[in-house]
Parts: C-alpha cells; sequence; structure tokens
C-alpha cells in the first residue's frame, strides 16, 4: 500500500508541511486588494477512509486574492478492531482557468498539479540508502500540503488525531480558476473531517 500510495510524490505534489505554514505568513505574492477582506467557508468528510481518497473542488465566481485559509482537519478511527499505524494526507491547490484533473493511483485520487517553471527538479542526497519518497517536482499552486499520523493500539485508546492550519497564500485568483481539496489514506481505517475557512478580496 505504501508504494502506490507513494506514487503521488513522484507525479509532482509536494510533501506535507512544505506550503502550508502555520500562523506563518508570507509575502508579496499577490498585490493588496483595496478591497475589504470576505470570509467563505465549507466542510467535508469522508467516513470509511481505507487505503483510498476523494476530491472536492469549486470554481471561483470572481476575481480575487486569496488572502488566509484557515483549515481544520480530524480524523478518528471507526471502529478498534486492529492495532496499527494511521495517516491521512491532506492537500489543496489552485488548478487554472480547467477542472481540476486527478490521478487515481491506487485509488488515491490525488490532484495533478503542474511542475513550477521557476524551481528545477528535486535532487535527493542520500549516502546512508535511506529508502525516500518524495516529488520530484515542486508543484504550483499548491497552497496546503499536512499529514496526520496516529498509532492505534488494539483497544482503540487515544488514537484520534487532529491539526489546525493557518496558512496566508496570498494567491491572486481569477474567474475561471478552481480551489481544489483533497484527503487520502493509508493503515487503519478512519473517518476524516475537513472545515476550511476562506478569506478573500474581491479584485
Amino acid at each position: 500500500m505504501r508504494s502506490g500510495r507513494r506514487e503521488f510524490f513522484k507525479a509532482g505534489s509536494i510533501a506535507a508541511g512544505v506550503l502550508a505554514a502555520q500562523g506563518c505568513a508570507t509575502s508579496g505574492v499577490a498585490a493588496a486588494s483595496s478591497q475589504p477582506q470576505q470570509v467563505a467557508s465549507f466542510g467535508w468528510e469522508a467516513g470509511n477512509l481505507y487505503g483510498n481518497g476523494a476530491d472536492m473542488y469549486f470554481e471561483v465566481l470572481n476575481n480575487i486574492v486569496l488572502n488566509t485559509v484557515n483549515i481544520d482537519v480530524s480524523a478518528v478511527i471507526l471502529a478498534a478492531t486492529a492495532s496499527g499505524f494511521a495517516e491521512v494526507l491532506c492537500t489543496a491547490g489552485v488548478s487554472r482557468q480547467t477542472v481540476p484533473a486527478f490521478s487515481n493511483s491506487g485509488g488515491h485520487l490525488y490532484i495533478n498539479l503542474p511542475a513550477s517553471s521557476n524551481f528545477g527538479a528535486v535532487t535527493a542526497e542520500n549516502p546512508n540508502n535511506l529508502m525516500l519518497y518524495y516529488s520530484q517536482s515542486v508543484a504550483q499552486d499548491q497552497f496546503l500540503a499536512l499529514t496526520l499520523k496516529t498509532w492505534v493500539p488494539g483497544d482503540g485508546t487515544a488514537s484520534a488525531t487532529s491539526r489546525q492550519i493557518l496558512a496566508y497564500p496570498s494567491l491572486s485568483i481569477q474567474a475561471g480558476d478552481y480551489l481544489v481539496f483533497h484527503m487520502d489514506h493509508q493503515g487503519v481505517s478512519l473517518d476524516a473531517e475537513m472545515q476550511v475557512v476562506l478569506g478573500y478580496s474581491l479584485t
């Protein structure tokens, strides 16, 4: 299962935590808007994550600057049937002027985002012959990447996990672009939920 799951890293997405910064602003990515900031939100839940994944996306109908993204993700086991590791990978990005495309590698349904033309290929330095799983290119317009990990004991005690991320992408987004959000899983079966609050200004 791990080798199939990690294929998405080779396809050009970014490992958890590279572009999502908890409480840390980025600078100068998009021009500040003179319009007042507005907020919008949505949430979704995957009730039977078990070596699979799903996505949600919606079209942006006006030109905006996406100032902030506040995302809360939580996961809990469905039943204490087995001990083991459990992981939920969450990503989000912008699909420019087209409905998002997905790669259904092993049922995980990863987001296909283009490689950034502003960065070279990712290169590993691995003299100790570690087993590495990583993207070979830097994905463009991915503004969130986080991973929930937990160990599930046989009786399920203390195996729930959650994380809240506040990111400041400052992305210029045009009418006709799409925002797309992803969750996928490996390990012990989970229920996972993502709640999203977007802070944006019209331009």
